[in-house]
């Protein structure tokens, strides 16, 4: 027999034979198959698999499998009895490729599924099946996928599901989260192909969508390649951008993505954060991340900008080390705190009245807390971080801000801590050390030429107070609570005011009249304003024992002098002070006596040194502390004419009739104030 009749005898019977089978596999039954499947996914997993539907295959060169009304029992505790229901299932396969050993895998269509994974109170979950008597642990294997592998992978060209449920719920932590897919596409031509995606649904009842594109997945199962991603999503009001691509998807190595989200007020954000998110915005945030999440993650290129406020800048996070690290560096041009905390504040203020939870429990009757200061998170990370402002409005403005904050160990260092407000140099620096087992504070403040007039102005308080002042804060401190630092603090404050003057009707505000009246007796009529020459004040602080060293408030008609102790330990006040009216004729102002306590204070007269004193009055003039110690606070040091005079130099210039020795309160200070105000300011 010739070759080419063998051949054609050979060809005519593959023929016969395919048709052969194609019409054995049409005329078969596939539902007859049902008991055997359904034993060998109960071998497998210990659940039972039902089929209500039938199960059809279509034959051709793609032959297509489909199937309806399927349910897999769920665990014997759970709260339903099936874990898994879909209401028609069907995939289509290439039958060509299968000869070269390639699944290509030309559609698969998924309706109506409805998945509950599930905890129970004592942790078990209802996704993990029970094992086969000869089932042996996995193999590891190393993250990259050699060519062969990544080859040998299926080939899915089309992917649709629609109408599909996901339920995951925690009998412990009493979480639920409901994902809902109305319609989800993922759609390529190959293994080598890129995919489009496009999504609509909803997570926890709250929209979103999905589209654009992902990289082959031959790229993203090999870590030879860059895995390429392009998304744009749309959920809680947000638009969120992602672009860039990932080097080694499996290992999360080379981080390369532009990422960029905006919106118009982050409380439409609180259902998917699970947590309540103040109404700020609008806003935007754009910026670039890289690096590999098991080391280094680096942020760059941040824009931000939330309301009228905007932060800019580069952050490096080193994930890899038992502690992580963290370097950053921020600018900013205006950032008002009212865009962070003021639409907050005001959604909690609404909510208070609402509120049915008991009163707090009163207090101890203390200022200070004694409740442990929360300083474990300082011990979470390492930090470097330095932050540049422009301008910073909070109660106040303050313009060219710098703060360099570095954290090792549970050590917090705040240095350089530079501001210019009101037209006053602020420099300081703080250290908080949270790594002893007895945290330690050390806080040391300047500010020069702060000007009282144009902070009060800044506040909306208008023009009660002119003047500028310098401040000096020296501190050092140790303890678990604010209460224990405040019991053993040592240190310094001082505090002095140049010329100035305040309103003559806040005066009268804070001590009831009395001002007018003796104003009325010196010069015959009020002024508007009250001249203020100088105002000193010096605290040394030992042990929490801080003692007035220098108090003094001298106006164009009166001289207030103070002196005495604060106890921070105790909280117990023992202060005097004592009003001198600077007429001849006016001189029956008595001393004041502050004790009590810092929460409760008890004011009342020296009646010794009342009973001393010869007037013209019929009764003195008392000054009580909202005017004393308020003032006490404010100040400037250049040129100060209270420092001269505790150099022997009257305070003010008195009238010739009246005796400037005998209304000079300076003397009453302790020796020395003056050259330890001259060395603080300079003069």
């Amino acid at each position: 027999m010739k070759i080419g009749t063998f051949l054609k005898y050979f060809a005519g019977l593959v023929v016969a034979i395919v048709i052969a089978a194609v019409v054995v596999l049409m005329v078969l039954d596939f539902n007859d198959y049902k008991p055997e499947i359904q034993a060998q996914v109960k071998q497998a997993t210990g659940r039972d698999l039902t089929i209500d539907g039938d199960i059809k295959l279509a034959i051709s060169l793609n032959p297509a499998l489909a199937v309806s009304g399927v349910s897999f029992s769920n665990a014997k505790w759970g709260s339903r009895p099936a874990m898994a229901t879909v209401d028609r299932f069907e995939a289509q396969v290439s039958l060509i490729p299968l000869l070269s050993g390639t699944i290509d895998i030309q559609k698969i269509i998924l309706i109506g599924a409805d998945i509950l994974l599930e905890k129970n109170a004592k942790g078990q979950a209802n996704y993990v099946f029970e094992a086969k008597p000869d089932a042996k642990p996995a193999e590891t294997s190393s993250s990259e996928t050699s060519p062969s592998e990544a080859s040998s992978l299926p080939v899915v060209r089309d992917v649709s599901i629609e109408k599909a449920r996901i339920t995951y719920t925690d009998a412990v932590s009493k979480q639920t989260i409901a994902l809902v897919v109305d319609e989800l596409s993922l759609k390529g031509d190959g293994i080598d192909a890129p995919l489009d995606l496009i999504f609509a649904g909803s997570y926890n009842d709250n929209p979103i969508k999905v589209s654009g594109s992902l990289g082959a997945p031959s790229e993203m199962m090999s870590a030879d390649k860059p895995w390429p991603i392009a998304l744009t999503l749309e959920a809680g009001g947000a638009k969120i951008g992602l672009k860039g691509a990932i080097a080694d998807v499996a290992a999360a190595r080379g981080l390369d993505l532009a990422f960029s989200v905006e919106g118009e007020s982050l409380a439409t954000l609180s259902p998917l954060a699970g947590a309540p998110v103040p109404p700020l915005g609008p806003y935007s945030v754009k910026g670039k991340l890289g690096g590999d999440i098991a080391k280094t993650v680096t942020l760059s290129g941040l824009a931000a900008k939330i309301g009228g406020s905007d932060l800019s800048g580069k952050l490096s996070a080193n994930l890899g080390s038992k502690v992580p690290a963290i370097d950053g560096t921020f600018k900013s041009s205006r950032i008002d705190v009212a865009d962070f905390v003021k639409a907050g504040e005001a959604e909690k203020d609404t909510e208070k009245p609402q509120s049915t939870e008991a009163a707090p429990a009163k207090g101890d009757g203390r200022v200070f807390p004694d409740d442990p200061l929360p300083l474990d998170g300082l011990k979470a990370a390492n930090a470097k971080v330095t932050v540049e402002i422009e301008t910073l409005i909070a109660a106040v403005e303050a313009k060219n801000m710098v703060v360099g904050l570095t954290l090792k160990g549970g050590d917090l260092n705040v240095s350089p801590l530079k501001a210019t407000v009101a037209d006053g140099a602020l420099d300081g620096s703080l250290r908080l050390n949270g790594a002893q087992s007895t945290p330690t504070l050390d806080t040391n403040v300047k500010i020069s030429k702060f000007d009282a007039g144009k902070f009060l102005g800044d506040m909306a308080i208008t023009d009660l107070l002119e003047g500028r002042l310098n401040v000096n804060i020296d501190l050092k401190g140790q303890g678990k609570s604010v209460r224990a630092l405040m019991a053993g603090l040592n240190g310094q404050t001082q505090m002095a005011m140049g010329a100035g003057r305040m309103k003559s009707t806040a005066l009268d505000t804070f001590i009831g009249g009395p001002a007018k009246i003796l104003t009325q007796l010196v010069v015959g009529k009020q002024s508007e304003y009250t001249v203020i020459n100088c105002v000193v004040s010096q605290f040394d602080i030992k042990n929490g024992l801080a003692t007035s060293k220098a108090l003094l408030f001298d106006t164009d008609y009166a001289t207030i002098a103070g002196k005495g102790t604060i106890n921070l330990a105790t909280e117990a006040l023992d202060m005097e002070v004592d009003p001198q009216p600077k007429s001849a004729t006016v001189n029956t102002a008595v001393p004041v006596t502050i004790g009590g306590t810092l929460a409760e204070p008890d004011i009342g007269v020296n009646k010794l040194a009342a009973a001393r004193k010869v007037g013209g009055l019929v009764g003195g003039i008392v000054f009580p502390p909202a005017l004393i110690l308020g003032l006490a606070e404010t100040g400037t040091g250049e040129e100060n004419p209270c420092v001269k005079g505790a150099k022997g130099k009257p305070a003010a210039q008195q009238p010739a009739a009246e005796k400037p020795e005998s209304t000079n309160p300076l003397k009453s200070i302790e020796k020395g104030v003056g050259s330890g105000l001259k060395k603080l300011f300079g003069n």
